[in-house]
């Protein structure tokens, strides 16, 4: 009997445990939350705002990471690095062949909010650290999990290591194909591969290019147009274009007592302070404006006097509406407070009463970019009807130059740099 009852309980625990497993969400090699109170996670470089989230291999350079838990205590929280293919597939590289020192730490650095309706724990660390760093450059995935166990995952973000050997020298100007010069950019480059060994750089060098630190639109693989001597070419007309988007809108709550830009009226109600924004218009069909803009970043502050902004912001309910007939397709608000992604947390509704598409979002004050966006082609964020493409546009563009390892098998990171088209000739 004794045996029965035993086996019985070995029965339910190990179909329990395979509940449980069944219930954890699959990886994704991209800037994922995987639970919905995981709030407001920011990957910048350590010590200020850049948003280019690579450092160089072996030095001292960090990364720094925060995100906040809308929960009144601490969790037990871990992370690892996880080191990719340039197409942001795991490698072959087993985790002591990239990193050095531990496998894993553990997220010690955590505070409580302050006085604010919102309660939440903040969470931040500075990677690498010299207990666990990466030995190899190339594409590595930051994957915080909970409780050391790694399919209990938490969220992963996207960052490089760049072993600096090639020198890009890039060109950002108005399109060269006539077809599309008025609203879109090319990002044309050469690249000098120095006295680097590289037996075939037309087939294992590839290059990698970016808007405005978006992965949603990048191109990935760009091959050299040709090569003479060390020098890699990529001066392209169709396989290196960008649309040009237009400036990004903005608002600013990082002050919820008093009139702020962008923001029509403030209130409290049943312990959520609450801002509504002016009513936006359809920008598609209006000629462009040339305005300052942060290229679709969040600045977290707070201007009603609490000093430390990451713990004493508050969670607002930021109302959101966009004036319009009903559009063929869905419509989303975007930028980097959705992690540059169409997510279904930021899909706006139709209200036929008022005309307008309508949104409320709980975001973290702070200085705030956005756009309005349909899914376009692969479920690619398009502006075209709602903000309008311009080639006179200005944004940040980053290059990315990987080279496949013979001898390890892995793409390495040779060569990166940053543009703005505001230098386009």
């Amino acid at each position: 009997m004794h045996n029965k009852k035993h086996g019985l309980f070995f029965l339910l625990a190990t179909i329990c445990c395979q509940c449980l497993n069944a219930a954890y969400l699959p990886i994704s090699y991209t800037n994922t939350a995987y639970e919905s109170n995981i709030k407001t996670v920011i990957l910048t470089q350590a010590g200020g705002l850049e948003r280019f989230p690579v450092i160089d291999l072996g030095s001292n350079q960090q990364l720094h990471i925060e995100f906040d838990d809308m929960m009144p205590e601490s969790d037990n929280y871990q992370y690892t690095f996880i080191h990719c293919s340039s197409d942001w597939k795991p490698s072959n590289l087993k985790p002591n062949e990239y990193l050095t020192g531990n496998l894993f730490l553990n997220i010690n650095n955590y505070s409580f909010s302050t006085t604010t309706f919102q309660v939440y724990t903040h969470y931040q660390i500075n990677f690498p650290e010299n207990d666990m760093k990466p030995k190899l450059s190339g594409n590595y995935i930051l994957k915080v999990y909970r409780n050391f166990d790694e399919n209990d995952l938490i969220l992963t973000r996207r960052f490089m290591v760049v072993d600096d050997k090639f020198v890009i020298t890039p060109s950002v100007k108005v399109a060269t194909n006539p077809n599309v010069r008025f609203n879109s950019q090319e990002i044309d480059f050469s690249v000098n591969m120095g006295d680097n060994i590289v037996p075939n750089p037309m087939m294992d060098v590839k290059a990698t290019i970016m808007q405005n630190l978006c992965w949603d639109n990048a191109i990935f693989d760009l091959k050299p147009r040709f090569i003479n001597g060390k020098i890699l070419d990529y001066n392209y007309e169709t396989g290196n274009l960008f649309l040009g988007g237009n400036e990004f809108r903005y608002f600013d709550v990082r002050n919820l007592r008093y009139l702020s830009p962008n923001v029509r009226r403030k209130y409290d109600e049943n312990n959520v302070k609450h801002a509504v924004l002016y009513a936006d218009a359809i920008r598609s069909n209006l000629p462009y404006v040339q305005t300052i803009d942060f290229n679709g970043k969040v600045v977290i502050d707070n201007r009603d006097g609490i000093a430390k902004a990451e713990i004493g912001a508050d969670y607002a309910a930021v109302h959101f509406n966009l004036i319009s007939d009903q559009l063929p397709k869905d419509v989303y608000i975007f930028g980097e407070l959705s992690d540059w992604q169409l997510k279904e947390d930021f899909k706006m509704e139709w209200n036929p009463k008022s005309l307008q598409y309508e949104k409320m979002l709980m975001l973290k004050q702070a200085y705030y970019n956005y756009w309005y966006v349909m899914p376009g082609a692969n479920n690619v964020a398009d502006v075209s009807s709602t903000e309008g493409n311009f080639s006179n546009t200005e944004n940040d563009y980053q290059i990315l130059l990987y080279n496949k390892n013979q001898f390890m098998q892995y793409d390495e990171l040779l060569g990166v740099i940053s543009s703005n088209s505001s230098a386009k000739k």
